[in-house]
């Protein structure tokens, strides 16, 4: 599978597909079979042998060499006529992984199952296994595995890398216009043989158009369930409409006033006895909001398959293997003398400013004490250290020198003594701060540059580094020597600089290799506006002109929205760089039926839940039981709570509606929670809520199954 890189058409990932057995740098397998001489017993289990064996995950040479000639030809028909960029093949970004094998630890054939689990996610992902086998084991892996194409070895890789989806895109708009003409023409004659005479024409034409459109390019989230994902669509939709809904609200065009045919001024005033007029008024307005976004996810990935056996794989020279040299038969009581011990470093040694690592590794215990020192310069660099067991004592320990590129400075870590025989040393341990950056959800029209400051603090030497984020430089890359194992925090600050000349300010933490930036607005804020009041006899109206302003980070908003009988709410939903900064401030001007208006100072707003209009006096809240069927219940109880009062309802056959009534306080929101529990006929129950409501009747019906 080959995926093109987002930024540019000449960069591509290849995705291996099958794992295969790792190779050393000597050229031949990572591989040994033992089988025991004698069979060997522990705990009422017998074991015929063991083998050990390393696996990757890369795209063989050859098969990558064709991928790029294919590629190269059509990078060379699209850039025709000119001179075409050389293909690049860049390394997939693995996160997070771990191997699996398919073979059942305690089964007829495996007695025991020992391997890193874990990849070592940079380079060729090599994994180490050790499996011990049972007497039957050991004759049926020894055939597999020397003869015929396929082996008795299945490998399944589970590993987790990013990958940028495809860009989703949401607009609306609205197109609203209005067109007004008045044509009248006035004659008069004054005739002195005869009467005279007087004629009028009038003519008026009016045109109204208004058009709502909204569009949506949903793309599916892959680390996502199907209803996370058709949340996320349903979220943006609201989003959408609702900030479509204020804009319609802000530029509503008011009615064009008709002309007044009375031409008596006109005649009288001014003496004119023949009039022409011609008036044309045209109003337009058109709203529009967008929303998009493309973004980096990690997915899930699970190249696996049967491992070939041993004969079937050629050396360098294209000759066949030969099984003789990847088998041996040991002498069991000498083997279960030894301590074998595994290493790697699990280090990106080509970008990062690590020239070398130099172990040191001793079993100290005993006659035969053995001191051995390796030297890693490959992620995939394989040891072995093997020593006598004395008088049982099978830990051993080891310390590690760091060599930097272009450095004096080394990092020496002190011993460390353990048993565990998979030695993998991290790179987290190396004294390295390794950090990638790139672009998250972030919109460069609107936030066209970011500056990113990164410091480190717990290393020997203290790291501070800034980078300038622009759509032409979106990424960077973060190699510093610390000196010391990273186990704290990194620290960051970013300096959104807007479209408009504004800036803000953000800090975070995060322990990631990976930092992806989003844009400032994260974080979202929803008021909510609730008319009160009469709004079909006594209110004609209510508009409610409202702002938020974050004075830390000179970020303001506005919107202007009429509630009426037609729409009794409004939730009002816009972006913020921090849910807890800002304030709200609104006023409101009351319309009444009766022709007059009442307007209200500005004020701040204490709760997100604003009620706007005449507020009532008291909250009166009926619970109708008339839907129903006691056939299916015996009893029904509604819970119904306003702050910290709260009545319980209890409904039997016969009972007729019921009802709640409070004072409210000036402030309080008419809503309340209720919470109703059905208890069935069956002894079961049903429990609906609780919910938040501001319905001034409940009606109760037995919810389907």
């Amino acid at each position: 599978m080959v995926y093109g890189d987002d930024a540019n058409d000449f960069t591509y990932y290849i995705m291996p597909e099958t794992p295969n057995f790792a190779k050393m740098a000597s050229g031949g397998l990572a591989l040994r079979f033992v089988e025991y001489g004698q069979i060997r017993e522990d705990g009422g289990k017998k074991f015929g042998g063991f083998i050990a064996f390393d696996t990757e995950l890369s795209v063989p040479a050859d098969v990558q060499t064709k991928i790029v000639g294919e590629l190269q030809k059509k990078i060379a028909e699209k850039y025709k006529g000119k001179t075409p960029p050389k293909v690049a093949i860049a390394p997939v970004t693995w996160t997070d992984g771990t191997v699996e094998l398919l073979l059942t630890e305690g089964g007829a054939l495996v007695e025991k199952i020992r391997g890193a689990g874990k990849p070592s996610i940079y380079g060729r992902n090599v994994a180490s296994f050790m499996i011990e086998l049972s007497e039957l084991g050991t004759a049926i892996f020894k055939e597999t595995l020397s003869t015929g194409s396929a082996s008795a070895v299945q490998v399944v890789y589970k590993m987790k890398c990013y990958m940028r989806l495809p860009e989703m895109k949401a607009w609306g708009t609205w197109n609203a216009s209005e067109f007004y003409r008045f044509v009248q023409e006035v004659k008069t004659e004054d005739r002195f043989w005869g009467p005279d005479s007087y004629s009028e024409s009038v003519n008026s034409t009016r045109w109204k158009n208004d058009i709502t459109k909204s569009h949506f390019e949903f793309v599916q989230a892959p680390n996502l369930s199907p209803e996370d994902n058709a949340k996320l669509d349903a979220d943006i939709r609201a989003i959408i409409n609702k900030q479509l809904e204020a804009a319609v609200q802000r530029n509503l065009l008011k009615e064009i006033a008709e002309v007044d045919p009375n031409v008596k001024e006109l005649q009288e005033g001014q003496d004119i006895e023949n009039i022409r007029r011609s008036i044309s008024k045209t109003q337009i307005a058109n709203v529009r909001v967008e929303w998009s976004e493309a973004k980096a996810v990690i997915v899930d990935r699970n190249p696996q398959g049967m491992l070939p056996t041993i004969t079937s794989l050629m050396d360098s020279k294209n000759k066949p293997l030969k099984w003789e040299d990847y088998y041996s038969k040991i002498n069991l009581d000498e083997f279960l003398k030894t301590v074998q011990v595994v290493m790697r470093v699990n280090a990106d040694f080509a970008n990062l400013p690590i020239h070398s690592v130099e172990v040191k590794i001793s079993y100290p215990h005993g006659a035969n004490k053995k001191v051995q020192e390796f030297t890693f310069t490959k992620p995939d660099d394989v040891a072995k250290f093997e020593a006598f067991v004395h008088q049982g004592i099978r830990k051993f320990k080891y310390s590690y020198t760091v060599n930097y590129k272009n450095s004096t400075f080394k990092h020496q870590s002190p011993e460390i003594e353990t048993d565990d025989t998979n030695l993998t040393i991290s790179v987290d341990d190396l004294g390295v701060l390794a950090l990638d950056i790139g672009p998250g959800d972030i919109d460069f029209a609107q936030v066209p540059r970011t500056q990113v400051t990164v410091r480190y603090k717990g290393g020997k030497q203290p790291v501070e580094a800034k980078f300038n984020m622009t759509k032409d430089t979106p990424t960077f890359q973060l190699r510093k020597i610390i000196g010391a194992p990273r186990t704290e925090d990194i620290d960051l600050e970013f300096l959104y600089t807007l479209a408009d000349g504004r800036q803000v300010k953000k800090t975070a933490k995060q322990q990631a290799k990976e930092l992806f930036v989003d844009d400032p607005f994260s974080a979202s804020k929803t008021i909510s506006f609730r008319a009160a009041g009469d709004l079909t006899a006594e209110i004609a109206s209510i508009t409610v002109d409202a702002s938020y302003a974050d004075k830390a980070n000179k970020y303001n908003q506005k919107t202007v929205v009429t509630l009426s009988s037609e729409m009794t709410s409004f939730d009002w939903t816009f972006p913020v760089v921090d849910e807890e900064l800002g304030e709200v401030k609104y006023s409101v001007t009351t319309l009444f039926a009766d022709g007059t208006s009442k307007e209200e100072a500005e004020k701040v707003a204490a709760r997100s839940t604003i009620l706007v209009g005449k507020k009532l006096d008291a909250l009166e809240v009926a619970v109708v039981p008339d839907l129903l069927n006691w056939d299916e219940l015996k009893m029904v109880s509604v819970a119904l709570s306003h702050g910290p009062k709260r009545i319980d309802l209890r409904f039997k056959p016969g009972d007729e509606e019921k009802s709640w009534k409070l004072p409210l306080n000036d402030g309080d929101a008419p809503e309340y929670k209720a919470t109703v529990t059905y208890f069935l006929s069956d002894g079961k129950r049903k429990v609906v809520g609780p919910e938040t409501k501001t319905d001034l009747t409940v009606f109760l019906e037995l919810p389907a199954a």
